[in-house]
């Protein structure tokens, strides 16, 4: 299940995201700009809902204003930035190095890990759709 961006901004085309690399933009701080946050237990997330009830992780159609697109954007970009920096130095270390982080990343979460580089596209180009979206709706 992925989901469907449906712009304001009828000149331009709706924008698709994976139900993955949504949730991971989401969880990786984007999605706070909703009122939308992970919480204690794995897959689970709490959203402050839109005027209708609606979460922006269900589908339902849930509204982002202008304001609240442009400001995702935002977040989007400096998501990717600090992503791209993460997977460089994780590109750098020596093997040893890096296995010795994932061990230690295994018991105690100490790590931001890299992440695929089609999530860290796919969110570019939804920052740069954003901006231009007028607000959408989240199908």
């Amino acid at each position: 299940m992925g989901f469907d961006l449906e712009p304001r901004n009828k000149k331009i085309d709706q924008f698709h995201f994976g139900a993955f690399s949504w949730s991971w933009m989401m969880n990786a701080g984007v999605g706070l700009v909703l009122g939308y946050s992970p919480s204690k237990q794995p897959a689970e997330f709490t959203y402050i809902p839109d005027k209708k009830g609606r979460c922006p992780s269900y589908n339902d159609g849930y509204y982002v204003s202008a304001d609240l697109a442009w400001a995702m954007a935002q977040a989007a970009i400096g998501l990717t930035v600090g992503q791209r920096r993460i997977n460089k130095e994780w590109a750098e270390l020596e093997p040893e190095e890096r296995e010795k982080q994932k061990e230690r990343n295994e018991k105690l979460r100490i790590y931001k890990m890299p992440v695929r580089e089609d999530f860290i596209e796919i969110v570019e180009k939804f920052a740069v759709w954003a901006q231009i979206s007028r607000g959408f709706g989240i199908f």
